[in-house]
């Protein structure tokens, strides 16, 4: 006996969703639209009832990066579905960890997967051998097709042609050879990101002067540090083609972009890329951020600064950073705020601010005009009104269905009513057939209403205690965690 024909014996109507998923790199778009179609096709053969449909469109399935397929797991603790349908099972998960792990999910909440072109009986003990293969078949499909892949883009790096994907800011992919040219109006930000590192501006001041110029990333994005930091550490723009240089993703899937391979592993040519900026300029902007990364003299203790970031010079338009020092016969450690100006030797008379002053008056600010209770009432106030606005949608959408949920209740009695005084009519049997499926599809659907609008619902009681969590926190935690605090309640 297959799940279906389970979940049969204990319920009339059997629900399904449909799950569908496609790789970008190497299917089209009409890939997802045969799926689907197959598999309400199989749901319309075995009188399965279509209640959802959860779709992803992903470079890779070796990863979790599929919000609709976690939505889907989520959605099954609801129990509005019996089953989850799949084209094959290489659609659900692609190694056989993942593939167990979300299968035992569902199966906690009774609910079952079917895979619709692979026939698996889960009472017969030859379906768990069959299927240990097809999970370990697609396991090695999935690995191997990356390994030719990669063979693929290593010849094409060192032919110095782009690989794939967005090319840096400041090229634009050259469509008949392949290889990267100049987009000179996107090089002139390149420029100016060399330019004002070097002359000793930061990460922040920098990326808050070209957002202030209105300018962009390649994908439309404000800069922020991690942009800046990207661009100036990245070869390309000194003429440095690189490739294969990212370490490898670890066992769940991630890359630390921070830790490279092998010299080895790393293809590099030179004069592959046409240079926005010089070497020489490279190497001075590569020396800075080393320096900076070394240790301090071995007496220095590592000092923590809130307000790093968050303090400008109204002198120069320079950014305050951290700094101490020792002075005295005594040593006496001095841990202060100055000009970045005076930290790259440059000219501006603006004092030094003792961190301790600062930090406190910030402190006091903070605790005394934010996490203040006499705001709770406004603030519990202006987010309702807030969310009301945001679903205001979702909940015309839910009282519509309620509605229409309503009506087919009154439908089904009055037919059934009618039922019992004429028999044998098939028109008025395929009625109730499709009146029922239309409940069964519009209750699971409200249900799914229902459950993200009371996640949306936020208490006075709930405010309060975030409220009173964060100013503990701000007067008694740890320095990291006030300053996390800080970085979301301190706008410069």
């Amino acid at each position: 006996m297959n799940a279906i024909d389970k979940i049969r014996e204990k319920k009339e109507i059997v629900r399904g969703v449909i799950y569908a998923r496609f790789s970008s790199d190497n299917q089209r778009n009409e890939s997802i639209d045969a799926q689907i179609r197959a598999i309400k096709e199989y749901a319309n053969r075995n009188n399965i009832v279509i209640v959802g449909e959860y779709v992803d469109k992903a470079k890779s399935a070796t990863t979790d990066n599929r919000p609709e397929f976690l939505k889907m797991i989520s959605d099954s603790k609801q129990e509005i579905f019996d089953v989850v349908l799949v084209h094959k099972l290489d659609r659900f998960a692609r190694n056989r960890h993942d593939s167990i792990g979300y299968r035992m999910e569902l199966k906690r909440h009774n609910v079952s997967l079917v895979s619709i072109l692979e026939y698996l009986d889960e009472d017969r003990p030859e379906s768990i051998i069959l299927e240990s293969l097809l999970e370990a078949m697609s396991e090695y499909y999935s690995k191997n097709l990356s390994r030719e892949v990669m063979k693929g883009m290593r010849e094409t790096a060192l032919k110095g042609k782009h690989t794939g994907g967005a090319p840096p800011l400041g090229y634009d992919v050259d469509p008949e050879t392949k290889t990267l040219i100049i987009n000179h109006k996107e090089a002139q930000i390149i420029k100016t990101v060399f330019k004002l590192f070097i002359e000793g501006k930061g990460y922040k001041s920098i990326a808050k002067k070209l957002n202030s110029n209105s300018y962009k990333t390649k994908t439309g994005s404000e800069f922020s540090h991690g942009s800046i930091a990207s661009i100036l550490k990245n070869e390309k723009y000194s003429g440095i083609y690189i490739f294969n240089k990212s370490s490898s993703k670890d066992v769940d899937g991630k890359r630390n972009g921070a830790v490279h391979k092998d010299k080895k592993d790393i293809i590099r040519i030179d004069g592959a890329v046409p240079a926005i900026i010089s070497k020489e300029e490279f190497k001075i902007v590569k020396e800075k951020i080393d320096s900076n990364k070394r240790p301090g003299q071995p007496y220095k203790a590592k000092q923590i600064y809130l307000l790093s970031g968050k303090i400008f010079c109204n002198e120069c338009g320079n950014n305050f950073v951290g700094n101490s020092h020792y002075s005295g016969r005594n040593k006496n450690l001095h841990v202060t705020y100055r000009c970045n100006s005076k930290s790259s030797k440059r000219n501006c008379s603006n004092k030094e601010i003792r961190r301790e002053y600062i930090e406190t008056f910030v402190l006091d600010m903070l605790s005394n005009y934010i996490f203040n209770d006499k705001l709770i009432p406004k603030l519990i106030k202006a987010y309702s009104r807030y969310k009301y606005l945001k679903n205001s949608e979702l909940l015309d959408k839910e009282k519509n269905m309620r509605k229409r949920l309503h009506e087919i209740k009154k439908e089904i009695d009055n037919l059934l009513i009618l039922a019992s005084k004429i028999s044998g009519s098939e028109s008025l049997a395929q009625k109730l057939t499709d009146l029922e499926s239309e409940k069964v599809i519009l209750e699971a659907k409200v249900s799914k209403l229902t459950t993200e609008n009371e996640l949306n619902k936020l208490s006075e009681q709930d405010l309060v205690y975030s409220f009173n969590q964060a100013k503990s926190l701000l007067a008694y935690g740890k320095l990291p965690m006030t300053k996390k605090l800080i970085e979301l309640y301190i706008e410069c």
